[in-house]
């Protein structure tokens, strides 16, 4: 499953079901689960996990050192998770700083030229769509979507089940199950197409509580800080995770 054309290095690991296509380049210290493809020129190194049966296309390259000028050589993380898609000359950079770490959950789709930045995580489910570029400390929800080439500022976060636009700037937080659009990024409403797609997770009840709550949030005239104090003892699961410890800008209506 190793084409004659590709390098290997002995101190990887390589489950024996893995495929390794012609010109790639798997370096030491890595590791490839079962089922794991890499297509074509794909060169994966440092300390890497990838998860099994993901698919990483021509050109990507995966778990190179962070683009940090504070980074002075110490041993950092990329972990990738299983299933997920991994397109053409995508980016994914290992963490910064003494066991500094990149998440990618599973089931995670990458479009071509995405770039993901040191200390990042990305949700189960997420998809960012053709030359996303995430900074460093990024945090993108579980089932979030971005869209294309839509760029996001460094410790910046995008809530579960969010969705923004494309060719966009992303320099502040946007809240779970939300919609953003427009330059400076705006609240845009609730990603109804979410509470569709995934209508298991979102009864009525839940709907209507999240409506409440952004109506309160966005539309009551009560300040932002005073309603999120409210929002990190709420019940909702969604809010627990993302407001507890909320200290940055939020995307305005």
């Amino acid at each position: 499953m190793i084409h004659p054309s590709a390098y290997v290095h002995p101190e990887a690991t390589v489950h024996e079901t893995a495929c390794i296509g012609p010109w790639c380049i798997v370096d030491a210290g890595t590791e490839l689960g079962a089922g794991v493809v890499l297509e074509c020129r794909v060169r994966v190194t440092g300390k890497t996990r990838v998860g099994a049966n993901t698919i990483i296309y021509d050109g990507a390259v995966i778990g190179a050192p962070p683009q940090d000028l504070k980074y002075a050589g110490e041993e950092t993380e990329l972990i990738i998770g299983e299933n997920g898609i991994i397109r053409e000359y995508c980016t994914l950079n290992r963490g910064t700083g003494a066991g500094g770490k990149t998440v990618i959950g599973n089931s995670v789709l990458l479009m071509a030229y995405a770039h993901i930045g040191h200390d990042s995580s990305v949700g189960d489910g997420a998809v960012l769509a053709n030359g996303v570029q995430l900074g460093g400390h990024v945090q993108i929800g579980r089932f979030a979507t971005i869209g294309g080439t839509t760029a996001v500022h460094q410790f910046s976060r995008v809530g579960d089940y969010a969705f923004v636009g494309g060719t966009l700037k992303i320099d502040r937080d946007v809240p779970p199950v939300s919609k953003a659009f427009g330059d400076p990024l705006k609240w845009a409403g609730l990603n109804t197409y979410a509470f569709q797609k995934y209508a298991e997770n979102f009864p009525p009840e839940r709907v209507r509580n999240l409506e409440l709550a952004y109506r309160e949030l966005y539309r009551s005239g009560k300040s932002v800080n005073e309603v999120i104090e409210k929002l990190k003892n709420s019940p909702e699961e969604l809010f627990q995770n993302f407001f507890t410890d909320w200290d940055r800008l939020m995307i305005r209506p």
